[in-house]
């Protein structure tokens, strides 16, 4: 059900009948009383166990659900001449009531349900990276409010996030400054996450100086990440890459290098090696099967051999090439960025008062822990797999987590 749409077409009927001018605050909850107490007339003479098998007398539902319908028509109308914004309002109720009424089975951990069903704020180092409408809605779908922090000299801010309305909030920094703007965005982060506990954090920057303040919301329990925005080269590539153009072999430089279809002259073939002096005779019929040219007195031409066995001498560099490329790849486990992530993902769990003890906590626990390009669903599933391998932690069959931290 669509709340807001639902609100909207609730004051388009009460305009079309003029009903505005009666909807006040107070009218509006002295009739969510009275409507209420028409449902409780429903059940008054009930017994509990006749008010529980109520649902099977298809005249009793009917009543119910007109009844129901009436309270709900009312609360919706308080809310939006309140301004008041009920999901959000249930997910900030849903995490007090979590702290206050601790869970005694198992079930979602405190703030779960909260979480998923509250707004996504997303906050851009705007001196850092500049996206675009479309690309805040690729990188975080389900955005909701929008914070842009900007140097007091940068032009056309927020030009091209329209859509969002009044859910964009410029902060200009006070002055420049090293990491003026860092603090600026920190300082709003606890700012934002007092007021709505139940949302979900994401700042978009490819400076990783945000990491530890991210770490520590996170291990509070806070929906709190970053995500990068445009190309970046990993420090992978860029080893790969210097590699590639260390100490290139002279065999591969294309003035140097013979081929089958036109050999060198005479007067500047190299010499041979011993081996290759005497190419061995063939006879006609199998060296035109090997797809040799057999000359019209029927003898195999003596140059086809050594070519051959010189463009077989490439290989090598060949192979070197593919083994270089293949470096570039990112793993989980066995390189050494992975192993130094992998480590800091189990001690931040291991110091974390707040452990998940659910899956689908532990994967946002651990996407949050780790950086860059390693925060891909996969590349998380790869950590769990390799924690639960190592005796850290265990997953039953219903999806709950078991720490051995």
């Amino acid at each position: 059900m669509d709340l807001k749409a639902l609100q909207t077409e609730l004051s388009t009927f009460a305009s079309e009948r003029n009903w505005h001018q009666f909807h006040t605050p107070k009218n509006l909850a002295m009739a969510i009383m009275i409507e209420a107490a028409e449902l409780a007339e429903i059940f008054q003479w009930m017994t509990p166990e006749q008010s529980v098998v109520a649902r099977t007398d298809e005249v009793l539902q009917s009543r119910i659900g007109e009844e129901l319908a009436d309270v709900l028509i009312y609360l919706l109308q308080l809310a939006d001449h309140t301004s008041v914004d009920l999901q959000l309002a249930v997910a900030d109720k849903l995490v007090k009531n979590a702290k206050k009424y601790p869970r005694i089975g198992e079930g979602l951990t405190s703030g779960q349900v909260a979480i998923k069903s509250g707004h996504a704020h997303v906050l851009i180092d705007w001196e850092n990276v500049q996206p675009k409408e479309a690309d805040i809605r690729s990188l975080v779908p389900d955005v909701s409010d929008v914070w842009i922090f900007h140097g007091p000299n940068q032009k056309r801010v927020g030009a091209d996030q329209t859509s969002f309305g009044d859910n964009v909030t410029l902060v200009p920094i006070s002055r420049t400054g090293k990491n003026s703007l860092d603090f600026h965005l920190s300082f709003y982060m606890g700012y934002i996450t007092s007021r709505y506990p139940a949302a979900r954090f994401v700042v978009i920057s490819n400076d990783q100086g945000y990491g530890p303040m991210l770490e520590h919301a996170a291990e509070l329990g806070f929906a709190a990440s970053q995500v990068g925005f445009g190309a970046r080269k990993s420090p992978a590539k860029k080893v790969a890459t210097k590699k590639s153009t260390i100490k290139k072999p002279a065999a591969v430089s294309q003035g140097n290098q013979p081929t089958a279809k036109k050999p060198l002259p005479k007067a500047t073939k190299p010499k041979s090696p011993p081996a290759l002096k005497k190419a061995p005779k063939v006879p006609a019929a199998k060296a035109a099967a090997h797809g040799a040219k057999v000359p019209a007195d029927g003898k195999a031409a003596k140059t086809n051999a050594p070519v051959e066995k010189t463009a077989k001498k490439k290989a090598p560099v060949a192979k070197e090439k593919t083994v270089k490329q293949i470096a570039v790849v990112p793993s989980t486990k066995g390189s050494k960025d992975a192993d130094i992530a992998y480590a800091h993902v189990v001690a931040s769990l291991r110091k974390s008062k707040n452990k998940p003890t659910r899956k689908a906590r532990l994967h946002g626990a651990v996407k949050s822990l780790l950086s860059g390009g390693e925060t891909d669903s996969a590349n998380v599933e790869r950590v769990v797999n390799r924690m639960i391998a190592d005796g850290y932690l265990s997953i039953d069959d219903k999806g709950a987590v078991v720490m051995g931290l």
